[in-house]
């Protein structure tokens, strides 16, 4: 009869059957499908972001970076460079440069400003202990110094926050480097964990900007928003401390650059090349860096986002004119509202509760299995597939049993044999008369 002859007729016997088992196919293929996908989101669940208000006991104050407009003391370097330079940027610096006998270091040392020539006065709830300073070297930036906090603030108001009073040396100024911006500040506000960078690709995401004239008082209010991020198997995040996400992308250019050109500049820190030493090479140089301070370009520095960051929003108060003999500036940063600030968290949307769900419905659903029904099939499945093996291991620990108790063998073999009429038979013709 053959194969297809015996299928055709047990189907002809019952042709419900084959669309019992179309259906219990279809509904198999489904649930593999789905159970691939809670899986899947159980190894990488999806990321879900909540956004939500919060009141403080005590407000983080930001880091504040200042950069001066003009950078440089043209007189210096124009001293040191043998030719007219009002700042580095221009070739007309490093024609005649005496490479071998002034280091670069000195340049750009002797023609930047110091702390004392910055700062008139600064501190945070009216202290200057209040407030740690460090300075940064940069090739258009110059000399900045960032002022971070030392400690939280409990209260807002204009007193609490930063007060400055920042000192220029130039009431006008004639060269064409501050043509755009004037003489004045730059002012960064950024999260006190980040460290400023001048170039734009890295630093623009994440820090807040206003430029103050000289003889200007400003008054900047202050909003925060605070991210926490979920590290995923497809993007890490940084947690430790101390890490400056900008920082390592900065570095990392420059090590591009310095590897293009052969050598580095003095604002190109932790690049192990040596400095320019002619001409060609800090021009080379300094395009190069032009380049990448102007562009758009992305660089893969594989540098890891923060896993929590502070991002400031700024809004003008009030700006006027600060009247005083010399050409000085004040800056006041400071909350006006609330201790309250949004937070914005990234979560998991996917936990091990969903996941059972999601399996249970599916299987529930579809192939109409229960807690039950799946304990009886995995008992079969266990019987057909480990029956044999679970039969010789049943036996093998009988046979062992009889062998450690042999007089309970003895018994049993008795018990079986002996005949019970047989015990209690008495032959009546033995027995005596009374």
């Amino acid at each position: 009869m053959g194969y297809w002859g015996e299928l055709r007729a047990w189907l002809l016997r019952d042709p419900a059957k084959l669309i019992r088992y179309l259906v219990l196919f279809v509904c198999c293929i489904v649930v593999i499908v789905q159970l691939y996908e809670c899986f899947s989101k159980l190894s990488n669940p999806p990321i879900s972001t909540h956004s939500y208000y919060n009141v403080n006991e005590t407000i983080e104050m930001p880091a504040i970076t200042i950069c001066r407009e003009p950078p440089y003391k043209e007189e210096v370097l124009t001293n040191l460079s043998n030719g007219n330079c009002p700042h580095p940027k221009f070739a007309t610096c490093w024609m005649n440069y005496p490479y071998g006998e002034v280091p670069l270091d000195e340049f750009f040392m002797n023609g930047t400003f110091q702390l004392d020539e910055t700062f008139y006065s600064y501190g945070l709830n009216g202290e200057p202990s209040n407030v740690d300073i460090d300075s940064s070297l940069h090739f258009y930036m110059g000399r900045c110094y960032t002022l971070r906090p030392k400690m939280a603030m409990k209260r807002v108001s204009k007193q609490v926050g930063y007060s400055l009073i920042l000192e220029h040396n130039l009431v006008q100024t004639t060269s064409s480097v501050d043509l755009i911006s004037g003489a004045g500040w730059h002012i960064f506000i950024h999260d006190k964990r980040e460290n400023f960078t001048e170039i734009n690709m890295k630093g623009s995401g994440r820090v807040e900007y206003v430029f103050v004239n000289i003889r200007e008082a400003i008054e900047i209010k202050l909003q925060s928003q605070f991210f926490s991020n979920v590290e995923t198997r497809e993007q890490d995040c940084a947690r430790k401390e101390g890490y400056s996400d900008l920082k390592c992308g900065e570095i990392c250019i420059w090590r591009d650059l310095a590897e293009e050109a052969n050598c580095s500049g003095p604002w190109m820190h932790d690049v192990d090349q040596e400095p320019c030493s002619d001409n060609t090479s800090m021009r080379n140089l300094i395009e190069d860096y032009h380049a990448v301070y102007d562009g758009d370009n992305e660089f893969n520095c594989n540098c890891l986002q923060p896993c929590e960051s502070r991002i400031y929003t700024t809004y003008i108060q009030s700006r006027k004119s600060f009247d005083q003999p010399e050409p000085r500036t004040l800056i006041f940063i400071y909350y006006t509202t609330k201790l309250i600030s949004q937070m914005i968290e990234e979560r998991p949307s996917y936990d091990t509760t969903q996941f059972i769900a999601d399996v249970g419905g599916s299987l529930g659903f579809l192939l109409g299995l229960s807690v039950l029904g799946l304990i009886g099939i995995l008992e079969h499945l266990t019987l057909f597939f480990c029956g044999d093996c679970i039969k010789r291991l049943q036996q093998k620990n009988e046979k062992h049993a009889r062998s450690e108790s042999p007089a309970d063998g003895e018994s049993q073999a008795s018990d079986e044999t002996l005949d019970v009429n047989t015990v209690y038979i008495v032959d009546t013709e033995k027995l005596d008369k009374y």
